[in-house]
């Protein structure tokens, strides 16, 4: 029997919210990333999400925080280099999931499930990209049918 028969469990990829530029090792969010922080938490309230996920960094622990908080669920903590390894067990767990990264990695955990994101690159000033990686099961062998959905959240990022 597999845990993906009816279930089509999805993964909330986000970078961290806004962070300070004063201190230049592990910076905080700034007031902007912590409101941001809280929008996530509210646009992912009603999601079931089992599991939050997030680099050992200030700011990607801070921008999970609210959400943590809010559904009382710890935040696990990965490490960049075990990235397909680690997607592949958030998927296995057959649960919805936040995963918070940065900049340079979240696009690249999406392409490594063979997803065609439409950015190339997030640029410095962009923090308001919510990426959904939906689980669709497609075969009885193991094999997996993802699907990409990019959503916006929280106040539009600041074009500069």
């Amino acid at each position: 029997l597999s845990l993906f028969s009816c279930s089509s469990a999805k993964i909330f990829i986000v970078r961290h919210a806004e962070k300070s530029i004063v201190s230049k090792t592990d910076p905080p969010l700034t007031p902007e990333g912590e409101k941001r922080a809280m929008d996530l938490a509210r646009a992912l309230k009603g999601k079931k999400i089992k599991h939050i996920y997030s680099t050992q960094t200030t700011r990607t622990v801070s921008t999970a925080k609210p959400l943590s908080e809010a559904l009382s669920i710890p935040i696990d903590l990965y490490a960049h280099d075990t990235m397909p390894k680690f997607l592949y067990r958030v998927l296995e767990s057959g649960e919805n999931a936040l995963v918070v990264g940065h900049s340079n990695t979240v696009l690249k955990m999406i392409e490594e499930l063979d997803l065609r994101p439409s950015k190339k690159e997030i640029p410095d000033t962009e923090y308001d990209n919510l990426f959904v990686v939906y689980l669709k099961s497609k075969n009885g062998r193991g094999g997996y049918a993802f699907q990409l959905k990019e959503l916006k959240y929280g106040a539009p990022s600041v074009k500069k």
